[in-house]
């Protein structure tokens, strides 16, 4: 079923035309008026038609070797246009001047996201995620905060020094297999390509804010206004996974052992490291930040079961389900991780603490609620789509027999409800602390209950994986 009687070949550029000539039209209209109102009804339209040209195109064989359209990356497409989606409405709130740079630049960057998820080419790739990059470094700093000026510097120069490591990476792997088509590998340097596995960990290390090279992240999502740390920490950490998810499962035949050896070390330093950080924390954006570091950490255990299923033999179906699995994180993380930074607007204060959300139960039942519900989801509570997520990701671990790395992952989870719950109790029973805003607007609780109902109907429908099977089939084959 095709959206428009178009050209195939058009009809799958058509969610790159959306959003680049809305980018455009922006830009043009600013030069003549400065209407918030209108840049962010025009985004958010662009937005969502990008997305519906996405979900219903047919995907009739269009494939070359800097494209391919296919379901598997429509799928990746689709959750991060809604990672700016999410972010379109509640951003215009903190906005005082230049909305059509800011806007202009959230499409651009959704733009790069697009191209990125629409190849299968590493030069293409590479180009289409420093777009985003920058783009998401001048919007860290957009808002010409002190703090957010200081984010802006840290993430700047972190992400110049991860982008050295992928450009050396990317050379060896080059240099190993005589190609930047993924899809075309059929020769393979064994030590070259083991160099360039370690440079391309970490340098997409520092993009996904794995640890050790995840303080950039702390600092960032920290200073950033609310909507911007928002999308740094979904749209941009769930663009680096779908990277590395490309890269790792596909672009290294004969180093399984390899990989697996770097990322469970990787993935279990990650979430250890994140939620005992997470423990002592009191600043709620910084609290966040370290969560992100350790759900980084639960996703990256994909790539472990991936590369152990591959060099012990195991078959396609195997490899098929781990990857459905971190698709199904990815979805979920979004709305769970997004709607908890959102819910962070209602607070009148630049950096808020623990003490500064005392009594949100009583001043805003509504947005305490739906709070509530993101950070059950996030320490994978029962009838969440944080639960749905931790319960297939864990379960595909067990399935290829690497139960003890499901039992730490269940261990760091069971962790992570202890600040979780702390969270919620100075929502529901501390005295609520005088001098604090905490706003009861519709366009702040709206985005956040929007979010709740998704992570909890996610949850409600536990057998959502596979919905998501037939599309890894594109990725994997069987």
């Amino acid at each position: 079923m095709t959206l428009i009687a178009v050209p195939g070949w058009l009809e799958s550029i058509l969610p790159m035309i959306f959003v680049g000539f809305a980018g455009f039209l922006i830009l043009a209209i600013g030069m003549k008026v400065d209407s918030g109102k209108a840049f962010s009804s025009i985004t958010f339209v662009a937005l969502a038609l990008s997305l519906v040209s996405v979900v219903w195109q047919s995907y009739d064989p269009v494939a070359g070797s800097l494209v391919t359209f296919n379901p598997f990356n429509a799928y990746f497409a689709a959750i991060l246009i809604i990672s700016s989606l999410f972010v379109t409405f509640p951003a215009l709130r903190n906005l005082t001047e230049r909305r059509d740079i800011f806007y202009s630049l959230l499409l651009f960057v959704t733009l790069g996201m697009l191209v990125a998820s629409f190849t299968m080419n590493l030069v293409v790739m590479f180009v289409a995620f420093e777009a985003v990059s920058i783009g998401t470094y001048v919007m860290a700093g957009f808002h010409k905060t002190r703090r957010a000026l200081e984010a802006s510097a840290k993430y700047f120069f972190t992400g110049a020094v991860s982008t050295g490591f992928i450009v050396i990476g990317l050379s060896y792997y080059f240099q190993a297999t005589g190609t930047f088509d993924l899809t075309a590998v059929t020769i393979v340097s064994r030590i070259p390509l083991l160099t360039a596995l370690a440079f391309l960990i970490i340098g997409f290390g520092f993009k996904l804010a794995i640890f050790p090279m995840h303080q950039w992240a702390i600092d960032t999502y920290d200073g950033s206004e609310n909507s911007v740390s928002a999308l740094l920490s979904t749209g941009s950490k769930i663009l680096a996974f779908m990277i590395m998810l490309k890269l790792f499962v596909v672009g290294f035949p004969l180093l399984g052992q390899s990989v697996f050896i770097f990322f469970t070390i990787l993935a279990i330093l990650t979430m250890t490291y994140g939620n005992i950080s997470a423990l002592s924390e009191t600043r709620l954006k910084r609290l966040l930040a370290y969560s992100s570091v350790a759900q980084a950490g639960y996703m990256i255990l994909v790539f472990s079961a991936v590369a152990y299923a591959q060099y012990n033999g195991m078959s396609a179906g195997y490899i098929q389900f781990i990857v459905a699995a971190g698709m199904l994180y990815s979805l979920i993380y979004i709305f769970m991780k997004g709607g908890a930074f959102l819910a962070l607007n209602s607070i009148g204060k630049e950096n808020p603490g623990l003490e500064d959300i005392s009594g949100m139960g009583t001043r805003s039942p509504a947005l305490a609620l739906s709070f509530t519900v993101l950070l059950l989801a996030l320490a994978g509570i029962p009838l969440t789509g944080g639960f749905t997520a931790k319960a297939w990701l864990f379960l595909s671990l067990i399935n290829v027999k690497l139960w003890w790395l499901a039992v730490i992952a269940i261990l760091n989870s069971a962790i992570s409800v202890f600040y979780y719950f702390r969270v919620i109790s100075y929502m529901y029973r501390k005295e609520p602390l005088s001098g604090v805003i905490i706003s009861t607007e519709k366009s702040v609780i709206v985005p956040v209950a929007l979010a709740a109902a998704i992570v909890v109907a996610l949850g409600i429908y536990f057998y959502v994986i596979y919905f998501i099977l037939p599309f890894v089939g594109f990725l994997v084959g069987g």
